[in-house]
Protein backbone atom coordinates (compact mmCIF):
# COMPACT_ATOMS: atom_id res chain seq x y z
CA UNK A 1 0.00 0.00 0.00
CA UNK A 2 2.85 2.40 0.84
CA UNK A 3 4.52 1.83 -2.54
CA UNK A 4 1.23 2.30 -4.38
CA UNK A 5 0.57 5.56 -2.52
CA UNK A 6 4.05 6.79 -3.47
CA UNK A 7 3.35 6.02 -7.13
CA UNK A 8 0.04 7.89 -6.92
CA UNK A 9 1.75 10.97 -5.45
CA UNK A 10 4.37 10.95 -8.21
CA UNK A 11 1.68 10.72 -10.88
CA UNK A 12 -0.16 13.61 -9.23
CA UNK A 13 3.00 15.73 -9.38
CA UNK A 14 3.68 14.84 -13.02
CA UNK A 15 0.07 15.19 -14.20
CA UNK A 16 -1.65 17.66 -11.85
CA UNK A 17 -4.47 18.42 -14.29
CA UNK A 18 -5.79 14.85 -14.38
CA UNK A 19 -4.40 13.18 -11.24
CA UNK A 20 -4.88 15.89 -8.65
CA UNK A 21 -6.59 14.38 -5.59
CA UNK A 22 -6.41 10.83 -6.96
CA UNK A 23 -5.01 7.91 -4.98
CA UNK A 24 -4.67 4.13 -4.94
CA UNK A 25 -6.23 1.75 -2.43
CA UNK A 26 -5.09 -1.87 -2.50
CA UNK A 27 -7.54 -4.56 -1.39
CA UNK A 28 -6.64 -8.28 -1.14
CA UNK A 29 -8.40 -10.37 -3.78
CA UNK A 30 -9.83 -12.74 -1.17
CA UNK A 31 -11.31 -9.81 0.75
CA UNK A 32 -12.74 -8.30 -2.43
CA UNK A 33 -14.42 -11.59 -3.41
CA UNK A 34 -15.47 -12.87 0.00
CA UNK A 35 -16.14 -9.47 1.51
CA UNK A 36 -16.93 -9.44 5.20
CA UNK A 37 -18.44 -12.92 5.15
CA UNK A 38 -16.09 -14.39 7.76
CA UNK A 39 -17.90 -13.06 10.89
CA UNK A 40 -21.26 -14.22 9.55
CA UNK A 41 -19.88 -17.65 8.66
CA UNK A 42 -18.43 -18.04 12.15
CA UNK A 43 -21.79 -17.18 13.67
CA UNK A 44 -23.57 -19.67 11.41
CA UNK A 45 -20.97 -22.31 12.25
CA UNK A 46 -21.64 -21.70 15.92
CA UNK A 47 -25.38 -21.99 15.31
CA UNK A 48 -24.93 -25.31 13.52
CA UNK A 49 -22.76 -26.60 16.36
CA UNK A 50 -25.35 -25.60 18.96
CA UNK A 51 -28.16 -27.29 17.02
CA UNK A 52 -26.01 -30.41 16.72
CA UNK A 53 -25.39 -30.40 20.47
CA UNK A 54 -29.12 -30.05 21.17
CA UNK A 55 -29.96 -32.88 18.78
CA UNK A 56 -27.27 -35.09 20.28
CA UNK A 57 -28.55 -34.31 23.78
CA UNK A 58 -31.97 -35.51 22.67
CA UNK A 59 -30.47 -38.72 21.30
CA UNK A 60 -28.50 -39.22 24.51
CA UNK A 61 -31.70 -38.79 26.51
CA UNK A 62 -33.42 -41.32 24.27
CA UNK A 63 -30.58 -43.81 24.75
CA UNK A 64 -30.62 -43.27 28.52
CA UNK A 65 -34.35 -43.91 28.67
CA UNK A 66 -34.01 -46.96 26.43
CA UNK A 67 -31.13 -48.24 28.51
CA UNK A 68 -33.12 -47.81 31.71
CA UNK A 69 -35.95 -49.89 30.29
CA UNK A 70 -33.45 -52.61 29.29
CA UNK A 71 -31.86 -53.06 32.70
CA UNK A 72 -33.47 -56.46 33.18
CA UNK A 73 -32.36 -57.53 29.69
CA UNK A 74 -28.78 -56.44 30.41
CA UNK A 75 -28.88 -58.23 33.75
CA UNK A 76 -30.02 -61.47 32.09
CA UNK A 77 -27.28 -61.20 29.46
CA UNK A 78 -24.73 -60.64 32.20
CA UNK A 79 -26.09 -63.57 34.19
CA UNK A 80 -25.68 -65.95 31.25
CA UNK A 81 -22.05 -64.93 30.75
CA UNK A 82 -21.97 -61.82 28.54
CA UNK A 83 -19.06 -59.56 29.52
CA UNK A 84 -19.50 -55.85 30.14
CA UNK A 85 -17.21 -54.95 27.23
CA UNK A 86 -19.37 -56.96 24.85
CA UNK A 87 -22.55 -55.31 26.11
CA UNK A 88 -20.88 -51.90 25.94
CA UNK A 89 -19.81 -52.49 22.34
CA UNK A 90 -23.32 -53.57 21.36
CA UNK A 91 -24.82 -50.41 22.87
CA UNK A 92 -22.20 -48.23 21.17
CA UNK A 93 -22.90 -49.89 17.82
CA UNK A 94 -26.60 -49.04 18.25
CA UNK A 95 -25.62 -45.43 18.98
CA UNK A 96 -23.35 -45.31 15.91
CA UNK A 97 -26.13 -46.70 13.73
CA UNK A 98 -28.42 -43.90 14.87
CA UNK A 99 -25.79 -41.21 14.26
CA UNK A 100 -24.90 -42.66 10.85
CA UNK A 101 -28.55 -42.74 9.85
CA UNK A 102 -28.89 -39.14 10.99
CA UNK A 103 -25.82 -38.16 8.99
CA UNK A 104 -27.28 -39.78 5.87
CA UNK A 105 -30.56 -37.94 6.27
CA UNK A 106 -28.58 -34.75 6.87
CA UNK A 107 -26.70 -35.22 3.60
CA UNK A 108 -29.96 -35.60 1.71
CA UNK A 109 -31.31 -32.42 3.30
CA UNK A 110 -28.01 -30.62 2.62
CA UNK A 111 -28.11 -31.65 -1.05
CA UNK A 112 -31.64 -30.29 -1.35
CA UNK A 113 -30.80 -27.18 0.66
CA UNK A 114 -27.77 -26.16 -1.41
CA UNK A 115 -29.78 -26.52 -4.62
CA UNK A 116 -32.57 -24.46 -3.10
CA UNK A 117 -30.19 -21.70 -2.02
CA UNK A 118 -28.33 -21.70 -5.34
CA UNK A 119 -31.63 -21.29 -7.17
CA UNK A 120 -32.73 -18.45 -4.91
CA UNK A 121 -31.31 -15.74 -7.16
CA UNK A 122 -29.30 -12.63 -6.37
CA UNK A 123 -26.93 -12.79 -3.44
CA UNK A 124 -27.89 -16.38 -2.59
CA UNK A 125 -26.99 -17.66 -6.04
CA UNK A 126 -23.69 -15.77 -6.02
CA UNK A 127 -22.63 -17.21 -2.68
CA UNK A 128 -23.97 -20.75 -3.03
CA UNK A 129 -23.51 -21.61 -6.70
CA UNK A 130 -20.02 -23.07 -6.16
CA UNK A 131 -20.95 -25.19 -3.15
CA UNK A 132 -21.47 -28.88 -3.84
CA UNK A 133 -21.61 -32.11 -1.87
CA UNK A 134 -18.08 -33.33 -2.65
CA UNK A 135 -15.70 -35.81 -1.07
CA UNK A 136 -14.60 -33.34 1.59
CA UNK A 137 -18.19 -32.77 2.70
CA UNK A 138 -18.89 -36.51 2.76
CA UNK A 139 -15.76 -37.16 4.83
CA UNK A 140 -16.56 -34.36 7.25
CA UNK A 141 -20.14 -35.59 7.66
CA UNK A 142 -18.96 -39.14 8.31
CA UNK A 143 -16.42 -37.91 10.86
CA UNK A 144 -18.96 -35.76 12.71
CA UNK A 145 -21.49 -38.60 12.70
CA UNK A 146 -19.00 -41.06 14.18
CA UNK A 147 -17.75 -38.61 16.81
CA UNK A 148 -21.30 -37.66 17.80
CA UNK A 149 -22.31 -41.32 17.99
CA UNK A 150 -19.36 -42.21 20.21
CA UNK A 151 -19.34 -39.13 22.47
CA UNK A 152 -23.08 -38.99 23.10
CA UNK A 153 -23.53 -42.76 23.11
CA UNK A 154 -20.69 -43.52 25.48
CA UNK A 155 -22.30 -42.26 28.69
CA UNK A 156 -25.67 -44.00 28.07
CA UNK A 157 -23.78 -47.17 27.13
CA UNK A 158 -21.68 -47.09 30.30
CA UNK A 159 -24.77 -46.32 32.37
CA UNK A 160 -26.78 -49.15 30.82
CA UNK A 161 -23.99 -51.73 31.01
CA UNK A 162 -23.43 -51.09 34.70
CA UNK A 163 -26.00 -52.97 36.76
CA UNK A 164 -26.39 -54.99 39.94
CA UNK A 165 -27.76 -58.41 39.05
CA UNK A 166 -29.62 -58.97 42.31
CA UNK A 167 -31.33 -55.59 42.14
CA UNK A 168 -32.02 -55.47 38.39
CA UNK A 169 -33.59 -58.92 38.29
CA UNK A 170 -35.88 -58.05 41.19
CA UNK A 171 -36.93 -54.59 39.88
CA UNK A 172 -40.37 -54.14 38.45
CA UNK A 173 -40.76 -52.02 35.35
CA UNK A 174 -41.86 -48.95 37.30
CA UNK A 175 -38.61 -49.01 39.30
CA UNK A 176 -36.25 -49.40 36.37
CA UNK A 177 -36.11 -45.75 35.46
CA UNK A 178 -34.78 -44.76 38.85
CA UNK A 179 -31.65 -46.84 38.82
CA UNK A 180 -28.92 -46.96 36.25
CA UNK A 181 -30.99 -45.00 33.75
CA UNK A 182 -29.76 -41.79 35.31
CA UNK A 183 -32.73 -39.44 35.85
CA UNK A 184 -30.30 -36.80 37.08
CA UNK A 185 -28.26 -37.06 33.89
CA UNK A 186 -31.41 -36.80 31.79
CA UNK A 187 -32.38 -33.66 33.67
CA UNK A 188 -28.93 -32.18 33.07
CA UNK A 189 -29.26 -32.86 29.36
CA UNK A 190 -32.63 -31.08 29.25
CA UNK A 191 -31.14 -28.11 31.11
CA UNK A 192 -28.32 -27.93 28.56
CA UNK A 193 -30.83 -28.09 25.68
CA UNK A 194 -32.81 -25.18 27.10
CA UNK A 195 -29.64 -23.14 27.65
CA UNK A 196 -28.35 -23.76 24.13
CA UNK A 197 -31.75 -23.06 22.57
CA UNK A 198 -31.98 -19.77 24.47
CA UNK A 199 -28.57 -18.70 23.18
CA UNK A 200 -29.61 -19.38 19.60
CA UNK A 201 -33.03 -17.78 19.95
CA UNK A 202 -31.67 -14.56 21.44
CA UNK A 203 -28.97 -14.34 18.75
CA UNK A 204 -31.62 -14.77 16.05
CA UNK A 205 -33.86 -12.23 17.76
CA UNK A 206 -31.07 -9.65 17.79
CA UNK A 207 -30.39 -10.18 14.08
CA UNK A 208 -34.09 -9.99 13.24
CA UNK A 209 -34.48 -6.68 15.06
CA UNK A 210 -31.31 -5.38 13.43
CA UNK A 211 -32.55 -6.34 9.96
CA UNK A 212 -35.95 -4.76 10.63
CA UNK A 213 -34.27 -1.48 11.64
CA UNK A 214 -32.02 -1.70 8.57
CA UNK A 215 -35.03 -1.91 6.28
CA UNK A 216 -36.41 1.28 7.82
CA UNK A 217 -33.33 3.31 6.83
CA UNK A 218 -34.03 6.10 4.34
CA UNK A 219 -31.49 5.80 1.47
CA UNK A 220 -31.92 9.49 0.66
CA UNK A 221 -33.72 8.94 -2.65
CA UNK A 222 -36.89 7.30 -3.95
CA UNK A 223 -35.99 3.94 -5.54
CA UNK A 224 -39.55 2.95 -6.44
CA UNK A 225 -40.33 3.26 -10.14
CA UNK A 226 -36.70 3.75 -11.21
CA UNK A 227 -35.00 1.55 -13.80
CA UNK A 228 -31.18 1.62 -13.81
CA UNK A 229 -28.93 0.96 -16.79
CA UNK A 230 -25.17 0.82 -17.32
CA UNK A 231 -23.66 1.98 -20.60
CA UNK A 232 -19.98 2.15 -21.49
CA UNK A 233 -18.28 3.35 -24.67
CA UNK A 234 -14.77 2.86 -26.12
CA UNK A 235 -12.51 5.86 -25.52
CA UNK A 236 -11.09 5.58 -29.03
CA UNK A 237 -14.53 6.14 -30.52
CA UNK A 238 -15.77 8.64 -27.94
CA UNK A 239 -12.75 10.58 -26.61
CA UNK A 240 -13.07 12.78 -23.50
CA UNK A 241 -14.75 16.09 -24.13
CA UNK A 242 -17.83 17.42 -25.92
CA UNK A 243 -18.17 14.41 -28.24
CA UNK A 244 -18.65 11.93 -25.39
CA UNK A 245 -20.94 14.29 -23.47
CA UNK A 246 -23.06 14.89 -26.57
CA UNK A 247 -23.43 11.14 -27.13
CA UNK A 248 -24.60 10.53 -23.56
CA UNK A 249 -27.03 13.43 -23.85
CA UNK A 250 -28.52 12.01 -27.07
CA UNK A 251 -29.10 8.70 -25.31
CA UNK A 252 -30.76 10.46 -22.37
CA UNK A 253 -32.99 12.56 -24.64
CA UNK A 254 -34.04 9.50 -26.66
CA UNK A 255 -35.00 7.49 -23.56
CA UNK A 256 -36.79 10.50 -22.07
CA UNK A 257 -39.03 10.60 -25.15
CA UNK A 258 -40.34 7.07 -24.52
CA UNK A 259 -43.99 6.76 -23.41
CA UNK A 260 -44.42 6.61 -19.65
CA UNK A 261 -40.97 7.99 -18.83
CA UNK A 262 -41.07 10.92 -16.42
CA UNK A 263 -37.38 11.80 -16.30
CA UNK A 264 -33.94 10.38 -17.06
CA UNK A 265 -30.72 11.16 -15.23
CA UNK A 266 -27.12 10.14 -15.77
CA UNK A 267 -24.31 9.78 -13.24
CA UNK A 268 -20.80 8.36 -13.16
CA UNK A 269 -21.32 6.51 -9.84
CA UNK A 270 -24.83 5.29 -9.08
CA UNK A 271 -25.74 4.41 -5.48
CA UNK A 272 -25.36 0.69 -4.72
CA UNK A 273 -23.56 0.04 -8.00
CA UNK A 274 -20.17 -0.70 -6.47
CA UNK A 275 -18.64 2.32 -8.21
CA UNK A 276 -17.25 5.25 -6.23
CA UNK A 277 -14.96 8.22 -6.95
CA UNK A 278 -13.45 10.65 -4.45
CA UNK A 279 -11.49 13.87 -4.96
CA UNK A 280 -9.78 16.41 -2.77
CA UNK A 281 -10.56 20.10 -3.16
CA UNK A 282 -9.69 23.53 -1.80
CA UNK A 283 -12.02 26.21 -0.52
CA UNK A 284 -11.47 29.65 -2.01
CA UNK A 285 -10.29 32.12 0.59
CA UNK A 286 -9.28 29.40 3.03
CA UNK A 287 -5.52 28.75 3.09
CA UNK A 288 -4.58 25.16 2.20
CA UNK A 289 -3.82 23.10 5.28
CA UNK A 290 -5.60 25.46 7.67
CA UNK A 291 -8.37 22.95 8.34
CA UNK A 292 -7.87 20.19 10.88
CA UNK A 293 -8.79 17.54 8.32
CA UNK A 294 -8.09 16.96 4.65
CA UNK A 295 -10.75 18.28 2.30
CA UNK A 296 -12.17 15.26 0.49
CA UNK A 297 -15.58 14.39 -0.88
CA UNK A 298 -17.22 11.84 -3.14
CA UNK A 299 -17.33 13.16 -6.69
CA UNK A 300 -20.29 12.77 -9.06
CA UNK A 301 -20.73 14.02 -12.60
CA UNK A 302 -24.45 14.12 -13.31
CA UNK A 303 -26.90 15.21 -15.97
CA UNK A 304 -29.29 18.10 -15.21
CA UNK A 305 -32.27 15.76 -14.61
CA UNK A 306 -30.42 13.37 -12.29
CA UNK A 307 -31.82 14.68 -8.99
CA UNK A 308 -35.37 14.60 -10.32
CA UNK A 309 -34.99 11.10 -11.74
CA UNK A 310 -33.60 9.71 -8.48
CA UNK A 311 -35.97 11.64 -6.24
CA UNK A 312 -33.15 13.37 -4.34
CA UNK A 313 -34.55 16.36 -2.40
CA UNK A 314 -33.16 19.86 -2.93
CA UNK A 315 -32.89 21.81 0.34
CA UNK A 316 -31.28 25.07 -0.81
CA UNK A 317 -30.42 26.82 -4.03
CA UNK A 318 -31.10 25.29 -7.43
CA UNK A 319 -30.48 22.17 -9.49
CA UNK A 320 -28.47 22.00 -12.69
CA UNK A 321 -29.95 23.22 -15.97
CA UNK A 322 -28.91 22.71 -19.62
CA UNK A 323 -27.40 26.21 -19.45
CA UNK A 324 -24.70 24.88 -17.08
CA UNK A 325 -22.41 23.93 -19.96
CA UNK A 326 -18.81 24.54 -21.05
CA UNK A 327 -19.57 28.17 -21.90
CA UNK A 328 -20.96 28.98 -18.42
CA UNK A 329 -19.11 29.49 -15.12
CA UNK A 330 -18.44 26.27 -13.24
CA UNK A 331 -21.09 25.32 -10.68
CA UNK A 332 -21.28 22.55 -8.11
CA UNK A 333 -23.99 21.15 -5.85
CA UNK A 334 -23.06 19.67 -2.48
CA UNK A 335 -24.93 17.51 0.00
CA UNK A 336 -25.89 18.35 3.58
CA UNK A 337 -23.05 16.33 5.08
CA UNK A 338 -20.48 18.34 3.13
CA UNK A 339 -22.12 21.62 4.10
CA UNK A 340 -22.20 20.70 7.80
CA UNK A 341 -18.61 19.43 7.82
CA UNK A 342 -16.85 22.24 5.98
CA UNK A 343 -19.20 25.18 6.62
CA UNK A 344 -20.71 24.38 10.04
CA UNK A 345 -21.36 28.04 10.90
CA UNK A 346 -21.53 29.58 7.46
CA UNK A 347 -23.69 29.62 4.34
CA UNK A 348 -21.93 27.70 1.52
CA UNK A 349 -24.26 28.88 -1.27
CA UNK A 350 -22.39 31.39 -3.40
CA UNK A 351 -18.95 30.38 -2.21
CA UNK A 352 -16.44 28.73 -4.49
CA UNK A 353 -14.14 25.74 -4.29
CA UNK A 354 -11.21 24.67 -6.42
CA UNK A 355 -11.51 21.22 -7.93
CA UNK A 356 -8.87 19.88 -10.33
CA UNK A 357 -7.49 23.35 -11.01
CA UNK A 358 -10.92 24.83 -11.79
CA UNK A 359 -13.18 27.03 -9.68
CA UNK A 360 -16.79 25.99 -9.08
CA UNK A 361 -19.47 28.06 -7.40
CA UNK A 362 -21.81 26.25 -5.02
CA UNK A 363 -25.38 26.78 -6.21
CA UNK A 364 -27.35 24.15 -4.30
CA UNK A 365 -27.53 21.76 -1.36
CA UNK A 366 -29.22 18.36 -1.72
CA UNK A 367 -29.98 15.58 0.74
CA UNK A 368 -27.56 12.91 1.87
CA UNK A 369 -27.48 9.56 0.07
CA UNK A 370 -26.55 6.10 1.24
CA UNK A 371 -24.13 5.12 -1.49
CA UNK A 372 -22.88 1.60 -0.76
CA UNK A 373 -24.11 0.65 2.68
CA UNK A 374 -27.31 1.56 4.51
CA UNK A 375 -25.45 1.31 7.82
CA UNK A 376 -22.73 3.79 6.82
CA UNK A 377 -22.66 7.34 8.11
CA UNK A 378 -23.36 10.22 5.71
CA UNK A 379 -20.25 11.33 3.81
CA UNK A 380 -19.57 14.61 1.94
CA UNK A 381 -20.58 14.51 -1.72
CA UNK A 382 -20.24 17.05 -4.51
CA UNK A 383 -22.01 17.00 -7.85
CA UNK A 384 -20.72 18.60 -11.05
CA UNK A 385 -22.85 18.90 -14.18
CA UNK A 386 -21.38 16.61 -16.81
CA UNK A 387 -22.00 19.31 -19.43
CA UNK A 388 -19.17 21.23 -17.73
CA UNK A 389 -16.90 18.34 -16.81
CA UNK A 390 -15.41 15.41 -18.60
CA UNK A 391 -17.55 12.34 -17.88
CA UNK A 392 -15.77 8.97 -17.80
CA UNK A 393 -16.35 6.49 -20.65
CA UNK A 394 -19.29 4.98 -18.79
CA UNK A 395 -22.56 6.24 -17.42
CA UNK A 396 -25.33 4.96 -15.18
CA UNK A 397 -28.81 5.96 -16.27
CA UNK A 398 -31.74 6.28 -13.88
CA UNK A 399 -35.08 6.15 -15.73
CA UNK A 400 -38.13 7.12 -13.68
CA UNK A 401 -41.35 5.70 -15.08
CA UNK A 402 -45.02 6.15 -14.25
CA UNK A 403 -45.95 2.52 -14.90
CA UNK A 404 -44.44 -0.93 -14.71
CA UNK A 405 -40.71 -1.19 -15.34
CA UNK A 406 -40.71 -4.59 -17.04
CA UNK A 407 -42.24 -3.44 -20.36
CA UNK A 408 -39.88 -0.46 -20.34
CA UNK A 409 -36.73 -2.60 -20.52
CA UNK A 410 -37.23 -3.63 -24.16
CA UNK A 411 -38.08 -0.05 -25.15
CA UNK A 412 -34.92 1.29 -23.51
CA UNK A 413 -32.73 -1.32 -25.22
CA UNK A 414 -34.28 -0.45 -28.58
CA UNK A 415 -33.82 3.29 -28.01
CA UNK A 416 -30.12 2.91 -27.19
CA UNK A 417 -29.62 0.55 -30.13
CA UNK A 418 -31.06 3.14 -32.51
CA UNK A 419 -28.43 5.68 -31.44
CA UNK A 420 -25.48 3.36 -30.85
CA UNK A 421 -26.07 -0.12 -32.30
CA UNK A 422 -22.54 -1.24 -31.39
CA UNK A 423 -22.65 -0.18 -27.73
CA UNK A 424 -24.30 -2.71 -25.40
CA UNK A 425 -26.16 -1.87 -22.23
CA UNK A 426 -25.98 -4.14 -19.22
CA UNK A 427 -27.08 -4.54 -15.59
CA UNK A 428 -30.58 -3.37 -16.44
CA UNK A 429 -32.48 -3.69 -13.16
CA UNK A 430 -34.85 -1.73 -10.93
CA UNK A 431 -33.25 0.52 -8.35
CA UNK A 432 -35.21 -1.31 -5.66
CA UNK A 433 -33.39 -4.50 -6.64
CA UNK A 434 -30.00 -2.83 -6.27
CA UNK A 435 -31.05 -1.53 -2.88
CA UNK A 436 -32.36 -4.93 -1.81
CA UNK A 437 -29.16 -6.68 -2.96
CA UNK A 438 -27.16 -4.38 -0.70
CA UNK A 439 -28.84 -5.87 2.38
CA UNK A 440 -29.12 -9.42 1.03
CA UNK A 441 -26.19 -10.66 3.18
CA UNK A 442 -27.93 -9.42 6.33
CA UNK A 443 -31.18 -10.98 5.15
CA UNK A 444 -29.62 -14.40 4.58
CA UNK A 445 -27.72 -14.30 7.87
CA UNK A 446 -30.97 -13.51 9.65
CA UNK A 447 -33.02 -16.14 7.82
CA UNK A 448 -30.48 -18.92 8.35
CA UNK A 449 -29.91 -18.12 12.01
CA UNK A 450 -33.67 -17.82 12.59
CA UNK A 451 -34.12 -21.24 10.96
CA UNK A 452 -31.51 -22.80 13.23
CA UNK A 453 -33.03 -21.08 16.25
CA UNK A 454 -36.51 -22.38 15.39
CA UNK A 455 -35.06 -25.86 14.95
CA UNK A 456 -33.35 -25.56 18.32
CA UNK A 457 -36.63 -24.49 19.92
CA UNK A 458 -38.44 -27.51 18.47
CA UNK A 459 -35.68 -29.87 19.58
CA UNK A 460 -35.67 -28.38 23.08
CA UNK A 461 -39.45 -28.73 23.30
CA UNK A 462 -39.21 -32.36 22.16
CA UNK A 463 -36.50 -32.98 24.73
CA UNK A 464 -38.55 -31.48 27.55
CA UNK A 465 -41.62 -33.41 26.49
CA UNK A 466 -39.67 -36.64 26.22
CA UNK A 467 -38.10 -36.38 29.66
CA UNK A 468 -41.35 -35.39 31.39
CA UNK A 469 -43.35 -38.05 29.55
CA UNK A 470 -40.80 -40.70 30.44
CA UNK A 471 -40.73 -39.57 34.08
CA UNK A 472 -44.54 -39.75 34.20
CA UNK A 473 -44.54 -43.27 32.75
CA UNK A 474 -41.99 -44.37 35.35
CA UNK A 475 -43.98 -42.80 38.19
CA UNK A 476 -47.40 -44.15 37.25
CA UNK A 477 -47.72 -46.17 40.46
CA UNK A 478 -46.51 -43.22 42.56
CA UNK A 479 -49.13 -40.99 40.94
CA UNK A 480 -51.76 -43.64 41.61
CA UNK A 481 -50.77 -43.74 45.28
CA UNK A 482 -51.00 -39.95 45.53
CA UNK A 483 -54.46 -39.92 43.96
CA UNK A 484 -55.60 -42.84 46.13
CA UNK A 485 -54.55 -40.83 49.19
CA UNK A 486 -56.68 -37.87 48.10
CA UNK A 487 -54.58 -35.88 45.65
CA UNK A 488 -56.65 -33.97 43.10
CA UNK A 489 -55.86 -34.15 39.35
CA UNK A 490 -54.84 -30.50 39.43
CA UNK A 491 -52.33 -31.29 42.18
CA UNK A 492 -50.74 -33.95 39.99
CA UNK A 493 -50.81 -31.52 37.05
CA UNK A 494 -49.03 -28.84 39.09
CA UNK A 495 -46.49 -31.35 40.39
CA UNK A 496 -45.45 -32.56 36.95
CA UNK A 497 -45.45 -29.09 35.35
CA UNK A 498 -43.46 -27.69 38.28
CA UNK A 499 -40.78 -30.33 37.85
CA UNK A 500 -40.54 -29.60 34.15
CA UNK A 501 -40.43 -25.84 34.65
CA UNK A 502 -37.73 -26.20 37.31
CA UNK A 503 -35.45 -27.68 34.67
CA UNK A 504 -36.43 -24.94 32.23
CA UNK A 505 -35.73 -22.10 34.66
CA UNK A 506 -32.33 -23.52 35.54
CA UNK A 507 -31.59 -23.80 31.82
CA UNK A 508 -32.73 -20.20 31.30
CA UNK A 509 -30.36 -18.97 33.98
CA UNK A 510 -27.40 -20.80 32.48
CA UNK A 511 -28.45 -19.81 28.96
CA UNK A 512 -28.63 -16.12 29.84
CA UNK A 513 -25.06 -16.20 31.14
CA UNK A 514 -23.92 -18.01 28.01
CA UNK A 515 -25.80 -15.58 25.79
CA UNK A 516 -24.07 -12.57 27.35
CA UNK A 517 -20.76 -14.12 26.32
CA UNK A 518 -21.93 -15.22 22.85
CA UNK A 519 -23.69 -12.06 21.67
CA UNK A 520 -20.49 -10.01 21.93
CA UNK A 521 -19.42 -11.71 18.71
CA UNK A 522 -22.57 -10.44 16.99
CA UNK A 523 -21.62 -6.77 17.29
CA UNK A 524 -20.25 -6.55 13.73
CA UNK A 525 -23.55 -7.94 12.36
CA UNK A 526 -25.91 -5.70 14.34
CA UNK A 527 -27.27 -2.31 13.33
CA UNK A 528 -28.53 0.04 16.04
CA UNK A 529 -29.13 -2.92 18.36
CA UNK A 530 -27.13 -3.62 21.49
CA UNK A 531 -26.00 -7.23 21.98
CA UNK A 532 -27.66 -7.05 25.41
CA UNK A 533 -30.97 -5.62 24.17
CA UNK A 534 -33.34 -6.21 27.14
CA UNK A 535 -36.48 -6.38 24.99
CA UNK A 536 -35.10 -9.28 22.92
CA UNK A 537 -33.88 -11.10 26.03
CA UNK A 538 -37.30 -10.75 27.66
CA UNK A 539 -39.39 -11.69 24.61
CA UNK A 540 -37.27 -14.72 23.75
CA UNK A 541 -37.25 -15.93 27.35
CA UNK A 542 -41.05 -15.66 27.51
CA UNK A 543 -41.41 -17.56 24.22
CA UNK A 544 -39.14 -20.33 25.46
CA UNK A 545 -40.99 -20.52 28.78
CA UNK A 546 -44.34 -20.71 26.96
CA UNK A 547 -43.15 -23.51 24.66
CA UNK A 548 -41.58 -25.38 27.57
CA UNK A 549 -44.77 -25.01 29.61
CA UNK A 550 -46.78 -26.52 26.76
CA UNK A 551 -44.25 -29.35 26.40
CA UNK A 552 -44.57 -30.07 30.13
CA UNK A 553 -48.33 -29.62 30.23
CA UNK A 554 -49.15 -32.36 27.69
CA UNK A 555 -47.64 -35.27 29.69
CA UNK A 556 -48.76 -33.61 32.95
CA UNK A 557 -52.35 -33.56 31.75
CA UNK A 558 -52.07 -37.22 30.82
CA UNK A 559 -50.73 -37.98 34.31
CA UNK A 560 -53.59 -36.10 35.98
CA UNK A 561 -56.10 -38.38 34.23
CA UNK A 562 -54.56 -41.62 35.54
CA UNK A 563 -57.06 -43.92 37.24
CA UNK A 564 -55.78 -44.66 40.75
CA UNK A 565 -56.80 -48.35 40.73
CA UNK A 566 -55.24 -48.95 37.32
CA UNK A 567 -52.07 -47.16 38.37
CA UNK A 568 -51.70 -49.24 41.54
CA UNK A 569 -51.79 -52.40 39.43
CA UNK A 570 -49.34 -50.92 36.85
CA UNK A 571 -46.17 -52.88 36.14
Amino acid sequence: QAEASTIARRLEQQYPDTNRGSGILLVPLHEQVAGDARPALLILWSAVALVLLIACSNIANLLLARGASRQKEVAIRTAVGAGRIRILCQLLIESLLLSTLGGGVGLILAFWGTHFLAAGGGYATLRWQGITIDGWVLSFTALVSVIAGIVFGLVPAFSSSRCDLSISLKESSWQEGHGAGGPRLRSMLVISEVALALMLLISAGLLMKSFWLLRQVDPGFKPEGVLTIELSVPESKYPPGPQRTAFFQRVIDRIAALPGVESVGGVNDLPFSGSRTQYSFEIEGRPPGSAQESLNADYRTVSPEYFKAMGIPLFKGREFTPRDNQNAPGVVIINQAMAHRYWPNDEPIGKRLRLRNSLFEMVGIVGNLKHDDLTASDEPEMYVCYLQGDPPPWIFLAVRSKGSLQPLIASVRKAVHEIAPDEPIYNVQPMTERLWNSIAPQQWNTVLLAFFAALALVLAAVGIYGVIAYAVSQRTREIGVRMALGAEPRDVLKLVVREGMTLVLIGLGIGLMGTLALTRFLVSLLYRVRPTDPSIFLIVSLILVAVATLASYIPARKASKVDAMVALRYE
